[in-house]
């Protein structure tokens, strides 16, 4: 999975959005931009009702919500959203863009007075001009993505498909203990789409208990097949 060039910011709308869509043969929209399939996507809801202004979840979806992503939320702290009067990072593009009119993960604030008149008749309606300073990103760069989306779209990953038996849970659990890094390459996400390897294989007697599994990219994986570690 190559990493996007940065762009200009006001180059981070829907056009190019879709556009990279296309070039992997992906609907133009994440399939997981929904708080119930994304633990990013909900952060980021969250992050944006804790600063004010924006709807919140109804209490009661969010306290359900809480529940199902606390085991995610532990170990992506170190990207969970957060916004302030003049910044937002490390969001789910597709809230930034039904919010702020830009697909982007971070924007920083820096324009006032003349200066945002002229970035609002360069950018036209379209954009929100009080965001100086974005940060493109397509939902293909998002962690979360490789991880989720699989299980979103219902079919198996074109890197390797992954066991029926495997469920969701403990193959976050096995991403989360490799630190969401190939253990034969040590690449991660979003250069790679990850996937889950048994280290003695399932012809072999394998299982799915967590001390047999390791985190592989889709490359390692198949270049393994179905032989032993």
């Amino acid at each position: 999975m190559e990493i996007l060039a940065k762009i200009p910011r006001e180059k981070a709308d829907f056009a190019w959005y879709s556009a990279e869509s296309r070039k992997r043969d992906l609907p133009p929209l994440c399939p997981l931009a929904h708080a119930a399939l994304c633990p990013r996507y909900f952060e980021t809801l969250e992050a944006l009702g804790r600063e004010g202004g924006f709807t919140k979840i109804p209490r009661d979806q969010a306290a359900s919500l809480e529940r199902k992503w606390k085991v995610f939320r532990s170990v992506i702290a170190e990207e969970e959203p957060w916004a302030d009067e003049k910044s937002i990072h490390h969001f789910c593009p597709e809230v930034s863009y039904d919010t702020f009119s830009y697909f982007a993960s971070d924007m920083f604030e820096y324009l006032d007075g003349r200066d945002r008149e002229r970035a609002y008749e360069r950018d036209g309606k379209q954009s929100d001009p009080r965001w100086g300073s974005v940060t493109p990103r397509h939902y293909t760069e998002c962690r979360e993505y490789s991880i989720h989306g699989t299980f979103a779209a219902g079919k198996p990953s074109k890197a390797s498909p992954q066991r029926k038996g495997l469920t969701p849970k403990r193959r976050w659990q096995a991403l989360a203990r490799d630190c969401f890094t190939c253990v034969y390459c040590g690449r991660k996400p979003p250069d790679v789409e990850l996937t889950v390897d048994h280290k003695v294989s399932v012809k072999d007697g394998g299982s799915d208990d967590l001390d047999n599994l390791v985190t592989a990219c889709g490359a390692c994986n198949s270049g393994k097949g179905g032989s032993s570690v």
